[in-house]
């Protein structure tokens, strides 16, 4: 009787365990649009970003083909359907250090910027770069004395590399300051 416990215990343990970490998050499942849109966390992003230059090639599990972004900064991928952003299609994405954009066939962003409520840093220039923040958060870590600063921002850009075109997307850092750093 008691083995018979035991076994049975033990299996509704080990279900509980395995039904926990199918909720748990898994960075191949991000939709990209939800990167863009600011929707995940910064730490989802981090793994989701991760995942993509993975030694396996994640992006090429999603389907995405890396092309020439023609600038040093950003690393271009033409999506295997198109994706809506903003109200618009498109199957072009690039990431930066830390960002997700989609690539827009708008050539002047300013609509855009008002519908986004995003103001330019550049006003009266060709060059168009703005942001909206949406988190900024800062923990410190009681057991470590770390400090973490997230800053979560929804981001409006032209690049030169990118004539006619404006990048529309989602910025998710992360700053961790050890004990004493300034």
């Amino acid at each position: 009787m008691i083995a018979r416990l035991s076994v049975a215990g033990g299996l509704l343990i080990l279900t509980t365990v395995l039904a926990q970490a199918e909720k748990e998050y898994d960075p191949n499942a991000v939709n990209v649009v939800d990167a863009i849109n600011c929707k995940l966390d910064a730490r989802q992003y981090m793994g989701f970003s991760v995942t993509l230059s993975a030694g396996d090639g994640g992006f090429k599990k999603r389907r995405w083909k890396k092309q020439e972004s023609g600038n040093l900064f950003l690393s271009q991928y033409r999506l295997p359907s198109p994706i809506e952003v903003a109200g618009y299609k498109t199957n072009k994405i690039v990431f930066s250090a830390n960002a997700v954009l989609a690539v827009l066939d708008v050539a002047d962003p300013s609509k855009l910027a008002l519908q986004e409520k995003i103001q330019n840093s550049f006003p009266g220039s060709d060059k168009f770069l703005g942001e909206r923040e949406l988190i900024n958060k800062v923990e410190k870590d009681q057991d470590t004395g770390w400090t973490v600063t997230t800053r979560i921002t929804r981001n409006i850009s032209t690049v030169s590399s990118h004539p006619g075109k404006t990048l529309v997307g989602c910025s998710y850092d992360v700053n961790v300051k050890l004990p004493g750093e300034e």
